[in-house]
């Protein structure tokens, strides 16, 4: 059975209100330039859509939401009340092959174990169309102990994680490979990856 973070159920109200900035939009813009036209974006972890999914969608792309949070999914569809959302695991997509010209995932990986994180990234990549891209925020160190733990408003997280170099391995092994890796102001890590090898991306390009 998959793993479910269930600990953004007990935070849904107080996230709501600290989630207030834009962390990440900077990124979310950057992929959509890279997407096709009338692109559709699997949004991974959409939470109460805001600020991510409200991004995609100013930017013109088809987005569908999936969170595994009840809580977050209510506020979601208050936000984005046209926007469809589901509630499903990332480790078990429920799209058909194909199906999506990008993913994100903000603040999704590393709450999951490496075992868990290998199964999102192979199901991202059974979703994704050819030359498909997947953004995703990630640390860069080595941690499957669950020892790094955090705290929101109370609530205890732990924390996951594969080296750079780990997490470009995994993608390749699912099809996938990585183009880009940098961190923001506040350290949190982005991954870029596109499906397929790199060469064929760039004549796909």
């Amino acid at each position: 059975m998959p793993v479910i973070v269930r600990e953004y159920d007990l935070i849904a109200d107080w996230y709501a209100l600290e989630r207030v900035d834009q962390t990440g939009v900077p990124e979310v813009l950057a992929l959509v330039k890279a997407l096709p036209p009338g692109a559709r974006v699997l949004d991974i972890g959409c939470g109460n859509g805001l600020p991510i999914t409200k991004t995609l969608l100013a930017a013109d792309v088809r987005v569908v939401g999936i969170d595994s949070a009840a809580k977050m999914l209510a506020r979601f569809r208050l936000n984005l009340p046209t926007t469809p959302a589901i509630r499903a695991m990332a480790q078990i997509l429920p799209f058909a092959d194909a199906t999506f010209d990008g993913a994100v995932a903000w603040g999704v990986m590393f709450h999951l174990p490496q075992a868990e994180e290998i199964k999102v990234i192979a199901s991202v990549a059974r979703v994704l169309k050819p030359g498909g891209s997947f953004l995703f925020t990630a640390g860069d160190r080595v941690d499957d102990s669950g020892d790094h733990v955090g705290f929101m408003n109370g609530v205890e997280f732990h924390y996951y994680s594969f080296t750079t170099e780990g997490y470009r391995r995994v993608l390749v092994d699912h099809g996938l490979h990585l183009v880009d890796f940098h961190k923001d102001k506040g350290e949190n890590g982005y991954y870029l990856a596109a499906k397929g090898d790199a060469a064929q991306t760039r004549q796909s390009n």
